[in-house]
């Protein structure tokens, strides 16, 4: 059951992506997103972000004026060790150059 859950929560494209931009490039506000989540529409970005803050990965913090940064919660920053092994996992699915 726990592997379905997991899966409701960060399956999909767009979500694991994002999450990897956190991951890697820390606190971000919505624009950098964009910029770091290769073709990704505002529309998926924003749509992704609220599901993530929903499930308490991702943290929306107003910030100063009307530009909101969004961070990995505690729960969120628990997904390293995981991203970590797909990233090795994938480099084992490149094809020799």
């Amino acid at each position: 059951m726990s592997v379905e859950a997991a899966i409701q929560v960060i399956g999909g494209k767009w979500k694991l992506l994002v999450l990897r931009s956190l991951l890697l490039n820390g606190p971000q506000r919505y624009n950098e997103m964009l910029g770091t989540v290769r073709e990704i529409s505002a529309k998926e970005l924003t749509r992704n972000l609220r599901e993530l803050v929903g499930a308490g990965l991702v943290a929306r913090d107003p910030g100063i004026g009307p530009v909101a940064r969004y961070q990995l919660t505690v729960l969120g920053q628990g997904l390293m060790p995981t991203f970590t092994s797909l990233l090795s996992w994938g480099m084992h699915l490149r094809p020799a150059a």
